[in-house]
């Protein structure tokens, strides 16, 4: 599945002999990320659905990010090649880490100016030693008190814009600020409901209750619709 985002890479910045703000050719591109739900704005209020379900980690590696240009815009025929550069990545981002601020920093970057159609980037496996290691997100909490853990080690491939489609893209020699926010809402309430239904098992034995797409066992197909989900609610905004 396929979701819609936008983002930016490396660039030319044109400097004139006077430095007139009028001549610049390019524009600078910040992006962060945010996990969040509608019950609040803060990492805290953010980590739980009702008493049943309690998320507490939740960590994910973006790889490199691509911009593309729209196709209407008179850079996409003029500088075809800018549509492959990158924000080269792996970024991984521990999104509700107490010690952090609710919408993380990813990168910033100047790009030529130009109306800009989307981003693509993709989930990928992490390389770094720990939690993350061959996985793209890892999500820790409780259920009912008993630890969770859902793990994938699947990539998926994101395409995003923004949800409003009048909110284009641009980039005119002045900042723009972008905002890839991970809605926790439907991803709570699946768990909850899953929970009380009783279908929330710790299958092995070992005190945990463990979810993924990689495991063959009676979470298998709940994981796959966990990574579904992560996707679908994965949205670029232009606000913190």
């Amino acid at each position: 599945m396929k979701k819609h985002l936008i983002l930016a890479i490396a660039a030319l910045v044109a400097i004139s002999c006077s430095n007139d703000s009028s001549n610049t050719t390019s524009g600078n591109v910040s992006l962060k990320a945010t996990a969040l739900s509608t019950t609040g704005k803060t990492s805290l209020t953010g980590r739980t659905a009702a008493s049943t379900v309690v998320i507490t980690d939740f960590q994910v590696n973006i790889g490199n990010i691509k911009l593309e240009t729209d196709a209407e815009d008179a850079m996409h025929d003029k500088d075809p090649l800018h549509e492959d550069v990158k924000f080269v990545g792996p970024f991984l981002l521990d999104l509700l880490d107490p010690n952090k601020p609710l919408s993380q920093f990813i990168t910033s970057v100047d790009v030529p100016n130009a109306k800009y159609e989307e981003i693509k980037f993709m989930f990928t496996k992490s390389l770094v030693a720990g939690d993350m290691y061959g996985k793209t997100f890892v999500i820790k909490g409780t259920v009912n008190g008993k630890p969770l853990l859902i793990w994938s080690d699947q990539d998926a491939e994101l395409e995003m814009d923004f949800i409003d489609p009048t909110k284009d893209f641009s980039v005119d020699g002045s900042g723009v600020a972008l905002n890839i926010k991970i809605q926790l809402d439907a991803l709570m309430a699946k768990l909850v409901t899953l929970a009380n239904q009783g279908l929330l098992l710790d299958t092995d034995g070992d005190g945990v209750i463990e979810i993924s797409t990689s495991i063959e066992d009676s979470h298998s197909a709940i994981g796959h619709e966990i990574k579904d989900l992560l996707e679908n609610e994965t949205h670029l905004d232009d606000k913190d």
